[in-house]
Parts: structure tokens; C-alpha cells; sequence
């Protein structure tokens, strides 16, 4: 299926809409992919999460395999808790394949500021890690008493 060009403006507002339509339900992707391309999906995404966002005060938002516009925090976990995981995988392999490898001796003022960067990463997300990236386990292990 061909579909025509179109702005990324017009695309997010289209898919704003469609997701916001769905209301608690959610929408499946599979719903936009019938208006739009995967790459035009893709752009909306990005530019919903970019510009409409802050606009309406409101989150975009992917979980439990559906696309929310919503401010409720319980999904706003959920879909963050699916990309932590990668988040700290992606800060952790960084460190080993491009810093750990360093001597003493190579270091630079840019290298200390990045380094610096990845291990406050990597350290703010070691509780989630520690509970298998559980929210739940995580927020209980931290608990006074726990």
C-alpha cells in the first residue's frame, strides 16, 4: 500500500488523535499502519512524544502492547519499565566496550565528564536492575523496613 508524503506535524496530530480516540482501551499499531506507513508511524511517534507532549500536557505512552495518550502514572511505569532494561544495558556495554578498556594514563578531562555520565546511569538504575527490573520488587527493596 502506497501513501502519499506527508508533514511530521501531520502525522503526529493524525496519530495524537487516533491514540487519544481510543481512550483506556489503548490502540494496537496495527490501527495506524492501516492510515499510515511504518515509516510515517515511526516520524509520528517521534514527533508526538517531541512536540505534542509537551503541548498537552499529556504522556504518549506504549504498553501493555497498546498506545495510550493518558496521564495516569501507573501506565507512564509500565511503559517505562520496558525501556529501562535497555537503557541500562545500552550505559553499561558503552562503558565497558569504549571506557573500561582505558588506562589511567589516557584519560581526559571529556573522557572523566562521559564516564562520570555513564556510571550515574548505570548506579541510578543498579535498585531496578538489583529486582530484575520489577518497579514493584525495586520500590519494596528501598523501602524503610524492607
Amino acid at each position: 500500500m502506497s501513501f502519499p508524503r506527508r508533514s511530521p506535524a501531520d502525522l503526529g496530530i493524525e496519530l495524537w488523535d487516533m491514540v487519544k480516540n481510543s481512550g483506556e482501551d489503548g490502540m494496537p499499531h496495527t490501527d495506524a499502519l492501516e492510515r499510515m506507513s511504518p515509516h510515517q508511524f515511526q516520524t509520528a511517534k517521534v514527533w508526538d512524544r517531541d512536540e505534542m507532549c509537551p503541548i498537552a500536557g499529556e504522556c504518549f505512552l506504549y504498553a501493555l502492547g497498546r498506545y495510550y495518550v493518558s496521564t495516569d502514572p501507573r501506565l507512564s511505569v509500565l511503559a517505562l519499565a520496558r525501556k529501562l532494561p535497555l537503557f541500562h544495558h545500552k550505559a553499561a556495554r558503552l562503558h565497558r566496550s569504549t571506557i573500561a578498556p582505558l588506562t589511567a594514563g589516557d584519560s581526559t578531562a571529556q573522557l572523566t565528564v562521559v564516564h562520570t555520565a555513564l556510571r550515574d546511569v548505570i548506579n541510578a538504575t543498579a535498585p531496578l536492575r538489583k529486582a530484575g527490573f520489577s518497579t514493584d520488587l525495586a520500590t519494596r527493596l528501598q523501602s524503610p523496613g524492607a
